[in-house]
């Protein structure tokens, strides 16, 4: 794994340890596990996707961790459509 690469990683699981969800600790095990299952990847298009991937939920988890839960109003802006998981 790249040093960007585990940069990216980190801030990911930073960002899930502060994401409003009642499953937290499910969502860090997904995360680190997807990120175990990928780690031999070298190169090539599939890194690249897998990054891209990384970092689109990087920006969503950051997009709420901010919010303050006891306010009535959340203004969330979300940039192009959701990347879902492929098998």
């Amino acid at each position: 794994m790249s040093s960007k690469t585990l940069l990216l990683y980190r801030h990911i699981l930073k960002a899930a340890a502060r994401f409003p969800t009642k499953n937290r600790a499910g969502l860090i095990t997904e995360i680190k596990t997807e990120f175990r299952e990928f780690r031999g990847l070298t190169g090539g298009t599939e890194l690249k996707s897998k990054i891209a991937m990384a970092m689109d939920g990087l920006g969503r988890m950051q997009a709420f961790t901010g919010l303050d839960n006891d306010s009535a109003k959340w203004d969330v802006s979300l940039n192009g459509p959701l990347i879902t998981k492929q098998d």
